[in-house]
């Protein structure tokens, strides 16, 4: 089965109202599109949870219209994940097509324990299907007192700036260090605007992001349907971050790279985690040493994660916690099938 897109529908009539669905009734829906599949019912309330934190989150390409997406290859599932080799910090999972946040689940598991053990934990999974946002799991990682570092890359669908010819996946990155409150979080891609952005303006035939994608002939685009290749950010650095990441989900583990990249089941993922108890028992010892009262610090700019978890912490905790859906979103469904 093919992992591209799906073709591009009719956008709805313009003008049409934002409706608010309960997020409760989202999730039913989400888990039982699970259980159609196969998925049994806590791993189906595990991944309708990782996915909506997407859209509640702020990042629509990474939640409800991704899990629709996803979906389509729910019922492909062989096996559950399992550790193929280790050596010192080192483990490679094949995740026997396991669902993508239930293989990330397991491979941060495995981090966790090769970190207790060595001090440092190297987790390379291949054969999985995909995940939404890349922070839930490094924030797990630090709750646990340690840093925590996940990559992963993908097909060619990037270019550096001024190229076009695809070289790189998207390449996202997300860490999470441990703090004395809540943990301080990144996560980003190394394109300016995800492939999501793509599939989802091509579903509602909206105009794509100024400069964050090309034509095949390299030249800037905001066609959906001409868009081919999104742009790596920050010229010559932004591409030599990708590079690095690109290696660390790739080689350092013998996964596919680049153009041998063909699929979902040939992608590489990358979960690091790193520190000591030692380290988590001085935080905790800094917590206990810290004054009763803080002077407040206003700081201009953005803060890596903290509008994000904020939004998603005062959606949950309202009052009617809901969700608002524009009929103009266009979510991908497998045919045949209703949720």
């Amino acid at each position: 089965m093919s992992d591209t897109a799906p073709s591009t529908r009719s956008p709805a009539p313009a003008g049409a109202a934002t409706v608010q669905v309960p997020i409760t009734e989202l999730e039913d829906l989400m888990t039982r599109a699970c259980a159609a599949a196969g998925v049994p019912e806590n791993a189906g309330h595990r991944v309708a949870g990782h996915f909506l934190t997407g859209e509640l989150r702020g990042q629509p390409s990474h939640g409800l219209a991704k899990f629709a997406f996803e979906s389509r290859f729910f019922a492909e599932r062989q096996a559950p994940p399992e550790v193929v080799r280790e050596r010192g910090v080192f483990a490679v999972v094949d995740a026997h097509r396991e669902i993508g946040p239930l293989s990330a689940d397991f491979a941060t598991a495995v981090a966790l324990e090769r970190a207790r053990r060595f001090g440092v934990g190297v987790v390379g999974v291949i054969n999985t299907q995909r995940y939404g946002v890349l922070s839930t799991f490094t924030e797990a990682i630090a709750a646990h007192g340690m840093i925590g570092i996940a990559a992963n890359t993908s097909r060619p669908e990037a270019v550096p700036a001024g190229g076009r010819t695809p070289v790189l996946g998207v390449n996202p990155l997300s860490f999470a260090l441990p703090t004395l409150d809540q943990p301080l979080t990144a996560d980003m891609g190394t394109t300016l605007a995800p492939m999501g952005v793509l599939w989802e303006h091509r579903r509602s035939g909206e105009p794509l992001p100024e400069q964050c994608f090309v034509d095949a002939d390299g030249n800037a685009t905001r066609d959906p349907e001409t868009a081919s290749s999104a742009v790596v950010f920050g010229d010559h650095r932004g591409f030599a971050l990708s590079l690095l990441l690109q290696a660390l989900t790739g080689s350092l583990f013998g996964f596919p790279m680049g153009t041998d990249v063909h699929d979902t089941w040939t992608t590489g993922y990358a979960f690091i985690k790193t520190g000591t108890n030692s380290y988590r028992l001085a935080s905790k010892t800094a917590r206990q040493r810290a004054p009763a009262r803080v002077i407040p610090v206003r700081v201009r700019g953005r803060a890596p994660g903290g509008a994000t978890a904020r939004r998603d912490a005062a959606v949950r905790l309202s009052a009617a916690p809901g969700m608002p859906i524009h009929p103009k979103r266009r979510f991908p469904y497998r045919q045949g099938r209703r949720f």
